[in-house]
């Protein structure tokens, strides 16, 4: 006990940063609006999770038929040639 407080009972000190409480309250305020954004307009709320839904299938189907060492290359007028190589992480 330093100065007759104590621990749990002073303060954090000049260093302490609130990034973490600052970014759990945004988060927090960000779920708030998403649930009221949902509760306004539930059919495009369902659209868009069936569409995020459809898209991440989509992609695990693409990852698992694509063969890993095919590189492809996609000509596009006036920017040129972009070659892409399918790689596992």
């Amino acid at each position: 006990m330093k100065d007759g407080l104590p621990a749990a009972g002073r303060s954090p000190g000049p260093n302490a940063s609130p990034a973490g409480s600052v970014r759990g309250s945004l988060a927090f305020l960000a779920l708030i609006a998403l649930g009221v954004l949902v509760a306004a307009y539930p059919l495009a709320s369902l659209a868009a999770l069936t569409g995020v839904v459809a898209l991440a299938i989509f992609a695990r189907s693409l990852a698992r038929h694509v063969d890993r060492e095919t590189v492809g290359r996609v000509s596009l007028p006036g920017l040129g040639t972009v070659e892409y190589r399918f790689t596992r992480s």
